[in-house]
């Protein structure tokens, strides 16, 4: 029989299991590189660059994401976030702004 003890310890450390490979898969479906539309696009974390440029990326309240180059646009992923600023930029780059 377990005690009550063991039985809470059991069960924050399924928590704590759960909560890492939570961590892990978003992670995963996060992190991005591919080549779209001739250009490298690379996510990871909350971060996109187009051809090795960063494009400023904010996270909106609703969970969604915009970019400084679509900033009127939600994106369910920051995929087709990064593929849509490929989309407005065409040929050019993302231009760096400094705050």
């Amino acid at each position: 029989m377990l005690s009550r003890r063991k039985l809470l310890m059991t069960g924050a450390a399924a928590v704590a299991g759960g909560a890492v490979i939570g961590w892990n898969a978003l992670a995963a479906q996060t992190d991005f590189d591919e080549i779209y539309a001739g250009r490298r696009i690379h996510g990871r974390g909350e971060l996109i660059f187009i051809d090795g440029d960063n494009v400023h990326v904010m996270r909106n309240g609703d969970g969604s994401y915009s970019t400084s180059i679509n900033h009127y646009e939600s994106f369910t992923s920051l995929r087709d976030a990064a593929r849509s600023a490929v989309d407005t930029l065409g040929d050019l780059r993302p231009v760096l702004h400094a705050h």
